[in-house]
């Protein structure tokens, strides 16, 4: 007649069958190799002591893999999060261009009236410009999206690579520049009236755009 396995035992038979969902596919020999040790440790401290020490060994290893893996999600998945990074700076380009005061329709006279004659103007056609100049890595990064999605092929240039990761970044410092010249630091604070417009704005044009870039683009290493 088999003994009766203490609560030591199976708590630390459970804690092994973890393990082997814990680990990533690629150490299940550590996985087998740890429940065969556990099996030898005939004192039931020194095996729960043991399940314990794999556990923690075992979300090492499954974080150590996340951070080092190649973050590859599903195409259903990775499509509308393109879309959520690129699209906002997409229309936003848009309008700096075509818009009610995009560059398309300044001339001489109204870049006078409506920039230069007023106070802090020069600060907001230099942010004009700058969404203008920087917002085609919107439908750029548009692009390079669905020619992974299509074909699997990540652009070459390096220069691109850089100019689709930090173009946003650059273009979020020069929005902060400007917002702090015109406005004073004080403006920065979450407690301004319109702080939620001008934050969602950053996380929009600027945070989202190169996050989604760099994401992209270790699709391919």
């Amino acid at each position: 007649m088999n003994a009766p396995v203490s609560r030591r035992r199976r708590l630390a038979l459970a804690l092994m069958r973890r393990v082997d969902q814990v680990l990533p596919t690629s150490r299940l020999e550590w996985a087998k190799a740890m429940r065969t040790e556990v099996d030898h440790l005939q004192d039931d401290r020194a095996a729960l002591a043991w399940a314990m020490g794999c556990i923690v060994a075992g979300s090492r290893e499954r974080i150590n893999s996340m951070l080092s893996g190649n973050l590859k999600i599903s195409r259903w998945i990775f499509v509308p999060e393109m879309l959520l990074c690129f699209v906002p700076l997409t229309l936003g380009w848009l309008d700096a261009i075509g818009g009610s005061s995009g560059i398309m329709r300044l001339n001489g006279d109204l870049i006078h009236k409506q920039f230069l004659a007023t106070p802090d103007g020069a600060f907001a056609l230099a942010a004009l410009i700058a969404a203008a100049v920087l917002g085609p890595l919107g439908p750029l990064g548009l692009a390079t999206a669905f020619r992974w999605v299509t074909s699997g092929r990540p652009p070459n240039s390096r220069w691109f690579r850089t100019a689709l990761v930090a173009g946003p970044v650059v273009y979020g410092v020069l929005i902060l520049v400007v917002r702090l010249a015109t406005a004073g630091v004080g403006a920065l604070g979450f407690d301004s009236a319109d702080s939620f417009d001008f934050w969602s704005g950053i996380l929009l044009l600027s945070a989202l755009p190169s996050l989604g870039a760099a994401h992209l683009l270790r699709l391919d290493t």
